[in-house]
């Protein structure tokens, strides 16, 4: 029983729905010769409440006492009406009509249906309320359960046992179905609500405010789940969104080349005339795209409602309902609904962009008998469904802080049940409530809410405590400098203060035999803004020639490879004073003015205006600059969260060293700029490309220079460079190799789709190209060490084979042109990689 509640807890973070406490009528309409489905039936109750068939031809109904008949009708075929006499499924039968068809069935020529499409898209511009309004705001009241039809389930305690020689063997009792069936007689699994006011402006963009939110056993919300998008706002997109994946919307450009299209039936919407037009994938397609049913309005083309249905390793039912607003001639989306449960189809899915869902045979022990062979989750599935109200269409709206997509206020975790009344479409049944109490039970009596924000944030690198989180990546690195560095790091958490952060680390190199430490203190001044100042001091290792930003956070890698390979660092004693500052969500800034004495730890000596510097000292003023442009934040209490990362980015920086000021022996000017982009066409991989630059001008030591991230350890053989590969670094370039006051580098990868050799074995392939061109002005004031410039162009290609074994790979490199050594193995680099990986 622990862990099937804790499987329910599980699955609580990653989806959820809404199910009315009714009994549902349930069926399936076939061909009455061929007994094959017909998707897309039209089934009406005589109460006028209506659905449609899925691709399988499957229906459901909510049923109540009202209902005693139905009339299913199919274009083409006779209709039927059918009489209800209990709630057992039902299996319908149509027959094909022999004589003439009217003028709609005539309609159903793919021509005619293509020209609807075509005329649809073309009138994309004007009945996209995005497009056509200046503003709209409105409120939405959504409800989310995981659940199941109990009476669907074999609710016997299962005996399992082991196939052997002499007979079977008993292993265990599993009363999963038992457990699940006893909580589906009074509550449903689990339960989200949220009610939120949206707005929108032509010129500030979009905002969600979420007014109100809650989650059964959980008094902090979840970001992440708030942030879901189970389906797009609309199709009139490329791309439309379903479950947090994307696939090629039937009115994209790509849509005629992509899905084939015919009509079904014309239709009434809210008494206007419309078609109904059925599309599905064409061959080779699928992966990309869906199967479903457009509504159009006969007279502007504009979408009065969707469907849309995906079957494969998981079923997914998206249902969107839209509103006519005569004024402005204009369907708005009003409601949406969609379903997931269990597929039966092999095909893979990748849901919310990352999150594999597969089956394998391989999966099921043929050496095991079970007394009840009901797989459990064959019957869980998931509802959302949301209703949007009090819709205003080019009303005045105020949006502050432009940038901000959704903003979670204060008071939303603790509204009480007088403003889920406001909200609510329709009473919370008695189930629901139960769902609530059941679901609190369990998450406080296994403290699943403290153990999930531990698990949150061993993910990102910490071992949490009450007070302060120890950051464990800390615990053990690697480089051949230091060897084995020891270390600790620690930094208090929001349970000490929301305002003040403390922090401190201590390291050891086992081969250097010194120490490393450093501390900092900090005051949040604005969580809107993210103003914070604070002072930190270091006394430790930099790497030499490395270009870092000062406005990147924290990245969590359970190791950093390059770090295994570096020989040469610069010892500094570092004192700062910072200002963040964030001047839109999606630009955000960081001030520093620092003090250095800087021990380059190699024989190194220094020549400017006639002095000689083996050591010096740095006083510096730095600004840097990030841009997110297309970014997704949400602003909470605690701050601003990124809910969904995207390209392009931008990171600038500027710094200035001042001589004689605190006693700084150089004058110096430098500039940097990083661009990253990613290109992900549906199902085809991704292509990520970066730009990297710098230019410097004054005062320039050895440790002021790039050196363009080289990666290649010296070794004669191939197999003695063999070691780690760096994410962007140059993997043939040997340490120490080149220095620049001014460089660029380019890069370009495809990571293609992973290969489905087998369930476990699922390797990535990888191309990779490199580029790098530099210069230097003043190669003769540096003593002590030898080295290139760049000035013809440093070029490397390969390709890597990640993820073959437990997130290991292999990386190969190759050297060419104007620096490609005499002896061919020096130009190859033959190395290992590794990427975390949490099974996705």
């Amino acid at each position: 029983m622990k862990h099937f509640r804790f499987l329910i807890f599980i699955s609580a973070l990653f989806a959820a729905s809404y199910l009315h406490a009714q009994e549902t009528l349930k069926g399936v309409v076939v061909d009455y010769k061929t007994n094959n489905p017909l998707p897309f039936a039209t089934v009406i109750a005589n109460n006028n409440t209506s659905t449609i068939t899925d691709v399988e031809g499957k229906f459901q109904l909510q049923q109540d006492e009202s209902i005693n008949t139905v009339r299913i009708s199919y274009i083409g075929y006779k209709s039927q009406i059918v009489n209800i006499v209990s709630n057992k499924f039902l299996t319908i039968t149509l027959v094909e009509h022999t004589e003439a068809l009217n003028e709609v069935v005539v309609q159903t020529n793919q021509n005619e249906a293509n020209r609807i499409i075509k005329e649809a898209i073309s009138r994309k511009k004007i009945n996209n309320p995005v497009d056509v309004l200046n503003t709209y705001n409105y409120n939405s009241y959504s409800k989310l359960l995981i659940t199941a039809d109990k009476d669907s389930i074999n609710g016997s305690i299962d005996s399992i046992f082991k196939v052997k020689r002499k007979g079977l063997k008993f292993k265990k009792i599993d009363s999963t179905n038992y457990n699940v069936k006893n909580i589906l007689e009074k509550s449903h699994l689990y339960i989200i609500e949220k009610a939120s006011n949206f707005l929108y402006s032509k010129h500030r963009g979009k905002r969600e405010n979420i007014l109100g939110t809650r989650m059964a056993g959980f008094k902090k919300p979840i970001y992440e789940v708030l942030a879901l998008e189970m389906q797009s706002f609309s199709f009139y997109n490329n791309r439309y969104k379903v479950f947090g994946t994307e696939f090629i919307s039937p009115l994209s450009k790509q849509s005629l080349k992509t899905y084939n299209f015919r009509i079904l039936d014309t239709i009434q919407e809210q008494n206007r005339k419309g078609y109904m037009i059925h599309y599905f994938p064409k061959k080779g397609k699928e992966t990309v795209a869906l199967k479903g049913v457009l509504f159009i309005d006969a007279e502007t083309f504009a979408i009065q409602k969707s469907i849309s249905q995906l079957h494969a390793t998981i079923d997914i039912q998206a249902l969107q309902n839209y509103t006519y607003f005569p004024k402005q001639n204009l369907w708005f989306p009003s409601s949406n609904k969609i379903i997931v449960g269990k597929g039966e189809n092999n095909t893979v899915v990748n849901l919310f962009g990352a999150l594999r869902i597969a089956t394998s045979s391989t999966m099921e022990d043929s050496t095991m008998v079970s007394t009840n062979p009901d797989d459990i989750t064959k019957h869980l599935y998931l509802e959302s469904e949301t209703e949007n109200f009090d819709i205003q269409l080019n009303e005045p709206v105020t949006i502050e802080r432009q940038g901000t997509a959704l903003r979670l206020m204060n008071a939303a975790p603790t509204r009480d049940e007088d403003f889920w009344e406001n909200y609510r479409r329709e009473p919370i049944t008695e189930r629901e409530k139960e769902t609530y109490n059941v679901v609190d039970s369990i998450v406080n009596s296994g403290n699943y809410e403290n153990k999930l924000s531990f698990i949150r944030k061993v993910m990102v690198g910490y071992v949490s405590t009450k007070y302060v989180d120890f950051d464990y990546k800390s615990l053990l690195k690697f480089n051949r400098y230091e060897g084995f560095r020891l270390g600790m790091s620690a930094i208090t958490n929001n349970n000490f203060s929301t305002k003040y952060k403390l922090s401190a680390y201590g390291a050891y190199g086992t081969k250097d035999r010194d120490f490393k430490y450093g501390f900092s203190a900090e005051r949040r001044l604005d969580k809107f803004d993210d103003t914070r100042i604070g002072i930190s001091y270091k006394d430790d290792l930099v790497e030499t020639g490395n270009l870092s930003f000062i406005t990147d956070g924290r990245a969590f890698y359970l190791f950093e490879p390059r770090l295994f390979n570096l020989t040469q660092f610069h010892k500094i004693k570092d004192i700062s004073t910072y200002l963040t500052h964030d001047f839109t969500p999606k630009l955000s800034s960081k001030f520093q003015i620092s003090h250095q004495d800087v021990t380059p730890t190699f024989n190194y000596t220094f020549t400017n205006d006639g002095k000689t510097y083996d050591k010096y000292q740095v006083s510096s003023i730095t600004a840097s600059f990030q841009w997110n442009p297309f970014n997704t934040y949400m602003q909470t209490s605690e701050g601003k969260v990124v809910i969904e990362n995207e390209y392009p980015q931008f990171t600038l920086q500027t710094a200035q060293a001042l001589r004689d000021i605190f006693d700084s022996d150089l004058s110096f000017s430098k500039f940097a700029m990083r661009v990253m982009h990613e290109f992900r066409p549906l199902n085809k991989g991704k292509t990520t490309l970066l730009f990297l630059g710098g230019m410097s001008f004054g005062d320039l030591p050895i440790t002021e220079l790039y050196n363009t991230s080289p990666n290649q350890p010296d070794g004669e053989l191939i197999m003695n460079r063999f070691s780690v590969a760096g994410r962007d670094s140059f993997e043939t370039m040997y340490f120490n190799e080149f220095f620049s006051d001014r460089y660029v580098v380019l890069q370009g990868k495809h990571y293609f789709q992973r290969l489905n050799i087998t369930p476990k074995f699922r390797p990535e392939f990888v191309l990779i190209s490199r580029f790098a061109i530099g210069n230097i002005s003043e190669r003769q004031q540096h003593e002590g060490v030898d080295f290139q410039s760049l000035e013809n162009g440093y070029l490397e290609s390969g390709f890597e084979i990640n993820k073959i074994f437990k997130g290991f790979g292999l990386n190969f490199m190759y050297r060419y042109g104007a620096y490609h050594l005499p002896n061919f193995d020096d130009n190859i680099s033959l190395k290992f990689t590794y990427y975390f990986s949490l099974g996705f």
